[in-house]
């Protein structure tokens, strides 16, 4: 064998090795073993769902793993996930129009050469009704119209469906709500008369127009969810009839709910169903006692905790103190105890909040008291590494910082003075590191 066969031979072997012998001694700081968040979070995103729902999803991750579980696991297979990232494609409309395993096709009327590529890809919007709401089918046969009456004309003589309106309207049949299970019969006072909204884009895209012709048809036979994970952008200006159930928010035909005494909007709950949802449903993936948790699985933990304190403060608002109670427990049991960075902090202080008004003194103090030490070892690392390196991460600081008061503050209020004094000395001594050093 000559020289250079034998080194690149040499040079295969040892590229070989290495991963054997890393398996032989074990991943040990990447082993996703005891990990099951993309599967479980998959599941739960399914299980947010009601019978025969229709869920868009948008990217990768909150996609592609509600494939598996479906496909493989065969978890729902009656939901009909969209991804709105592929729906502005015509081949993928032409897939949605067509059963899958157990979920129907989605209501889509558009005839196939309405939408082809090249055919109404992008229509643009100019304003021909100023303040009617228009309703949503109209909408739509002036989009597909093949009239030249209901086009828009160019300077070169050119004609081209438009969007004439942005007020959108469904007229609501409270009988035929109740009659889908839409909303249940003891709550048909709450059902509102139509749902008007204003759509939040100055052009319809395919996709847009897909959305259009589900929401026009569906007659609300199917339910219809949007994940959790997708941006508010892709919404169409429907926030506002988008009720949280735990990993999905549920369009429901309700009445506007009046801001808070506070003057603010709590995010919207089906308060029962997602307090059924993540209390008696939804799995975890191993998250809390878990070896390594990927960046993703930091992210979906924020989420969590997040949802929780949504649950509990809307459960609270209601006066229901034991199921808030519960909620906040059931998320100290499943998520971890382990703060993964600063932006956790602000979530596991309104955790703490909830917590002292729930009369829970002791967690509460257990999550600042863990809350507090996590933010000075981060702080104190930040500054030890200016020391010698330039561009502190100022925002780091200040979120440490404005966090660290708050949890002095709360402690105040609800007279734990031990651990205020504590947080209150941790305070001055970080303070007085960050002003002395000039930091």
């Amino acid at each position: 064998m000559n020289a250079p066969k034998a080194a690149v031979l040499a040079s295969i072997i040892g590229l070989l090795a290495a991963p054997v012998l890393m398996a032989k001694e074990g991943w040990d700081d990447h082993d996703r073993s005891t990990k099951f968040t993309a599967r479980d979070m998959a599941i739960n995103y399914l299980e947010s769902c009601a019978p025969n729902a229709i869920l868009f999803t948008y990217g990768d991750n909150d996609t592609y793993p509600l494939w598996y579980a479906q496909e493989v696991e065969n978890v729902r297979p009656d939901v009909r996930v969209v991804n709105l990232s592929l729906l502005g494609t015509d081949w993928y409309i032409r897939q949605m129009k067509k059963k899958v395993n157990q979920a129907d096709p989605l209501p889509i009327n558009m005839p196939d050469e309405k939408f082809v590529q090249g055919v109404r890809d992008v229509l643009g919007y100019q304003d021909y009704i100023t303040k009617e709401y228009v309703e949503l089918k109209d909408i739509y046969d002036i989009l597909l119209s093949d009239n030249d009456a209901d086009k828009a004309t160019y300077q070169d003589g050119s004609k081209e469906n438009f969007l004439p309106t942005k007020n959108f309207k469904i007229t609501i049949d409270s009988a035929q709500i109740v009659a889908t299970g839409t909303i249940p019969a003891n709550k048909k006072d709450f059902i509102a008369p139509s749902i008007e909204w204003q759509y939040n884009k100055n052009y319809v895209t395919k996709t847009e127009l897909a959305m259009i012709d589900i929401l026009a048809h569906n007659n609300w036979k199917r339910p219809i969810y949007f994940a959790i994970t997708v941006p508010e952008d892709n919404y169409m200006g429907l926030g506002e009839y988008l009720y949280n159930e735990g990993f999905a928010y549920r369009l429901l035909p309700l009445k506007k709910a009046p801001a808070n005494p506070e003057g603010e909007k709590a995010e919207l709950t089906n308060t029962d169903q997602m307090f059924k949802n993540m209390m008696t449903k939804f799995k975890w993936g191993n998250m809390k006692n878990a070896s390594y948790l990927d960046p993703e699985s930091v992210r979906m933990s924020f989420t969590i905790i997040n949802h929780f304190n949504i649950l509990a403060e809307n459960l609270y608002r209601e006066g229901r103190y034991n199921e808030a109670r519960q909620a906040l427990l059931k998320c100290l049991e499943v998520v971890p105890d382990k703060n993964h960075s600063l932006n956790f902090t602000i979530r596991k202080f309104y955790m703490a909040d909830l917590l002292y008004k729930l009369k829970e003194s002791k967690k509460a103090n257990e999550l600042v008291e863990n809350t507090a030490d996590y933010i000075e070892d981060q702080l104190n690392y930040i500054s030890a590494v200016a020391q010698t390196k330039e561009n502190l991460n100022t925002r780091e600081v200040q979120l440490g910082v404005y966090v660290l008061t708050e949890l002095a503050k709360l402690t105040d209020q609800n007279n734990e003075k031990e651990l205020n004094q504590k947080l209150q000395n941790r305070l001055k001594a970080i303070e007085s590191k960050f002003i002395s050093s000039g930091q």
